[in-house]
């Protein structure tokens, strides 16, 4: 993979940008932000697509819109009782309440990504972990997005 990476120039760098920024615009439109032509673009996206580099691509969506306005990060700390796959199998099966989880390096086990219906919404959440193993949680409730 480090030889593909040297694959990946100054110009495949702006598509991916470009692409994480706004990953349904036209080959024309890409193309004119990156300053080559539609097909050298698509070209290049393909390749991209083929190294791996690019992996997917998915649709963001409103939580607020979803009736769930409070955003929130939790660090959750498990007891050596509780095994990653346990918990892991838990947050996948909670549904789409959790938006991003990732075990993680530091004084947490876990970073995960939440969105909520409001304070109370929170609390059930956390409730919810405290039974499913967690010995300690952090919160911080998101003011709002910088970026992404």
């Amino acid at each position: 993979m480090a030889e593909d990476s040297k694959a990946v120039d100054r110009i495949d760098r702006q598509i991916i940008g470009e692409l994480r920024r706004d990953g349904r615009q036209s080959w024309r439109e890409l193309a004119e932000r990156v300053h080559l032509s539609a097909t050298s673009t698509a070209d290049r996206v393909r390749r991209l697509e083929a190294l791996g580099v690019i992996t997917g691509y998915t649709a963001r969506v409103d939580g607020a819109a979803l009736g769930r306005p409070l955003r929130a990060l939790i660090d959750v700390s498990l007891p050596t009782a509780v095994t990653p796959e346990q918990f892991e199998a838990e947050l996948v099966a909670r549904g789409d309440e959790i938006v991003f989880a990732a075990f993680v390096t530091g004084s947490a086990d876990y970073a995960i990504v939440v969105e909520c219906e409001g304070a109370e919404g929170l609390d059930a959440l956390i409730r919810w972990l405290k039974q499913r193993g967690a010995a300690k949680t952090e919160s911080k409730v998101v003011l709002r997005n910088v970026v992404g």
